[in-house]
């Protein structure tokens, strides 16, 4: 992947975003009087400008640096070709790529959009997984969080991290480092996963599920005797043991080999939501003892034993081999 890595507010309060999005461009905003400077080339005027309207107290220095910032921001958008930028809006991590095309300037109440033509903006990455902020690691949230107009990505590995981000690749590299490790709170070094197929938000999902049954079936006597269910490891490693089985299953239902839904993907269908299992229906919640099913599946087998609910499938579907013209 050639070139920089930026990250883009697109215009005050991100208020391009939706022509941007649209248009296929990266944006920022100037009002008309910085613009025209920066159009000529004019750095004392552009300098002017912003002590001018420097509020009391705000050092030359500060202002000057200021200027310079705001200069170059334009000049890196307008120049740039190849660079891959990122945006956040809301949940949604969308990236594209600057072409070779010319800049666009545009006038709109006052002010000026400064803007370079992209590829599509996707939010998804080259293998086509959903790319979702909840769904990165929190060492990168923390390097990606910013309030700046534009931000270029300086840190080599982090810039590793996003190029692989958006490849899909493995992202072990990364999640098994100590710093990373730490940061993400995972019990014994456990980590995401090597793709972010299961975000954040499907794991605390998950694990208030897990939470409410433990918490509602401790062998209390309702109409029946439910079965007492424990959690018997740290939060952290259930989590990090969901994220592998994820991977390690291809995002497939262990038994019935349906493709699993998770949340905010495009045509969710809620039955077949990624939904955590035990394997063993007499035993607790613990990693070896669980298993990633379609919603449905957990519904449909209750606290039926894995082999018998399998063999009474088959018999399912062997029925209907048979009945099917």
């Amino acid at each position: 992947m050639a070139g920089e890595i930026l990250i883009a507010m697109t215009g005050d309060a991100n208020e391009l975003w939706a022509d941007c999005l649209e248009r296929k461009l990266v944006a920022l905003s100037y009002d008309k009087p910085y613009f025209e400077a920066w159009r000529a080339g004019d750095r004392e005027e552009f300098l002017r400008l912003e002590m001018k309207a420097a509020p009391k107290g705000v050092t030359e220095s500060d202002v000057k640096g200021r200027a310079t910032t705001w200069f170059n921001r334009a000049t890196r958008i307008a120049e740039s070709e190849n660079d891959v930028w990122l945006h956040r809006a809301g949940n949604d991590l969308y990236w594209a790529t600057t072409t070779e095309a010319d800049p666009v300037f545009e006038e709109y109440d006052g002010k000026v959009m400064i803007a370079k033509p992209v590829t599509p903006w996707s939010r998804r990455n080259r293998r086509t997984v959903a790319l979702t902020w909840n769904s990165i690691h929190p060492k990168a949230k923390d390097y990606l969080t910013t309030q700046q107009a534009v931000f270029r990505v300086a840190d080599p590995m982090m810039k590793e991290y996003i190029e692989a981000l958006i490849d899909g690749g493995d992202l072990d590299r990364w999640h098994q480092l100590r710093e990373w490790r730490n940061r993400l709170g995972a019990d014994k070094g456990k980590s995401l996963g090597s793709n972010v197929e299961l975000s954040e938000l499907v794991l605390s999902r998950m694990m208030m599920t897990i939470r409410d049954t433990v918490r509602n079936s401790n062998g209390q006597q309702v109409l029946r005797t439910l079965k007492d269910k424990r959690l018997l490891c740290p939060e952290p490693e259930m989590k990090a043991r969901l994220a592998h089985l994820m991977i390690e299953q291809k995002a497939l239902c262990a038994i019935t080999g349906l493709p699993l839904h998770v949340d905010g993907q495009e045509n969710l269908d809620y039955d077949m939501l990624a939904s955590v299992d035990r394997i063993d229906s007499n035993g607790h919640y613990e990693p070896e003892n669980v298993q990633l099913v379609c919603r449905f599946v957990n519904f449909w087998k209750c606290s039926q034993e894995n082999g018998k609910f399998m063999e009474l499938l088959e018999k399912v579907v062997a029925v209907r081999r048979f009945t099917d013209p």
